[in-house]
């Protein structure tokens, strides 16, 4: 069998500090929709009993990067990075 290293992509990221919350009123529905499934995407993963220390999904869009992962109070944080 033949295995290979996947690299972690965080490191592409910016800190979780230079992260914003979405903004329902500012951000284009293509942010907003992409976040939502992001969201639900880790909320099903937590209920598959996925070990949430493990959680964090991406998405690059063109103008955003987001970045989805729980917290320690069991809900999911979205982030918008502007590219």
């Amino acid at each position: 069998m033949i295995t290979e290293r996947i690299e972690p992509i965080l490191g592409n990221l910016l800190s979780t500090d230079t992260g914003r919350e979405v903004d329902p009123f500012t951000d284009s529905e293509v942010v907003r929709l992409t976040a939502i499934n992001l969201e639900l995407a880790v909320k099903n993963l937590m209920t598959a009993n996925a070990p949430p220390e493990c959680l964090v999904i991406t998405a690059d869009i063109c103008t955003h990067k987001l970045m989805a992962v729980p917290t320690a109070d069991g809900e999911v944080k979205v982030l918008v990075f502007e590219s």
